[in-house]
């Protein structure tokens, strides 16, 4: 059994105790902060065909997110936007604990699915586009990846002159096939990261354009839902690269021109930037810097963490909760573990404000 698979049987066990128990409430006096930024990917119907785990958790059904919704205006959350994320920030102003919706990448079903359900509720909220997937010039790799997985037991390549043999019968076998492809795609030494994808789907003769229409977002979509007060729009890169991986001079391009390109279609402004992937392997101290030098209000990383009003100094690196449908075995009340600061605490090492 790998890592990955004890950590998500200690959470299946762990999750339960914390909320009944209620010993997690003890954590929102010092870790639940001022709010919390939700971070999205994918709203649509749940696939019951077999899957791999780090793709399906980035989706989740509108079932969810509605119930979602309706829990936390119980609470008695405010749901409000980056702007005003960070005017409260900016002022220091007292108000009720606050949800802001954020969605990464791009995704068609942020329109069909998401979009209604959030104009139902009057529930605003930025979705960060990666601007070759609207121009129909990048590949959704990650789920051609699983694709290629999922129809095959065994896949062996050449990537960068080295062979990778990899044996993928079994559910677990998938997943771990799919977690070491995936860093070798991300981290790997063989040439850049598009290099790497293109000679890897190149030998199993995958298209790398056929997902990207199906499933991202239009620039007609775009515009369209731009005319909303409730969205709005933020930059996400153009080629969604692991910024870690590029140049000064490459990350410049990549979060300038992908600012660029989105407000000459909506015409209006681009504010906020969520950098790709996120972790603090992709995006550390020296993208942080880069992106201040660029002129956004606030940028987002996949950081698992609260809000705190000492975040005022560091807008270019904001955390946010992951919202994972499975991850939280379909059940509301434990995405609370998060927003009250409990797992945060936990995966933090009982650090408040998370930053680097």
């Amino acid at each position: 059994m790998n890592k990955k698979s004890i950590k998500r049987k200690f959470a299946n066990f762990l999750w339960p105790i914390l909320y009944h128990t209620k010993i997690h409430l003890l954590s929102k006096i010092a870790y639940s902060g001022i709010g919390s930024i939700l971070m999205f990917h994918r709203v649509c119907p749940e696939n019951t065909m077999p899957r791999i785990r780090g793709n399906s958790g980035l989706e989740v059904t509108p079932a969810y997110i509605e119930r979602l919704i309706k829990y936390f205006l119980g609470k008695g959350f405010d749901f409000i936007s980056l702007d005003d994320v960070y005017e409260r920030l900016l002022t220091n102003t007292p108000g009720k604990k606050f949800l802001a919706f954020t969605f990464d990448d791009g995704y068609a079903d942020n329109f069909t699915h998401a979009f209604p359900i959030l104009e139902k509720y009057n529930v605003p909220c930025t979705i960060y586009v990666a601007t070759s997937y609207p121009d129909r010039k990048a590949a959704l790799w990650w789920y051609q990846l699983e694709d290629l997985i999922l129809e095959n037991n065994y896949l062996k390549f050449d990537l960068g002159g080295k062979i990778y043999n990899f044996r993928s019968r079994s559910p677990e076998e998938k997943e771990e096939t799919f977690n070491n492809i995936r860093h070798l795609l991300m981290h790997g030494q063989e040439g850049d990261h598009q290099s790497r994808i293109n000679q890897l789907f190149s030998a199993f003769n995958v298209d790398l354009g056929r997902l990207t229409e199906k499933l991202m977002l239009s620039w007609e979509q775009i515009t369209e839902m731009s005319k909303s007060s409730l969205v709005d729009f933020g930059a996400h890169t153009v080629n969604h690269y692991p910024l870690n991986r590029l140049s000064e001079e490459e990350i410049k391009y990549e979060i300038l021109e992908s600012r660029k390109r989105i407000e000459s279609k909506i015409q209006g402004k681009v504010a906020h930037f969520s950098y790709p992937f996120g972790t603090n392997e992709e995006a550390n101290a020296r993208e942080f810097e880069i992106l201040k030098e660029c002129g956004f209000k606030t940028a987002t990383t996949t950081r698992w963490g609260n809000i705190f009003p000492e975040h005022v100094h560091h807008f270019e690196c904001l955390p946010r909760i992951p919202v994972n449908e499975k991850r939280d075995l379909y059940n509301i009340n434990f995405l609370s573990l998060s927003v009250d600061g409990a797992l945060p605490c936990l995966i933090n090492r009982f650090k408040r404000v998370v930053t680097l």
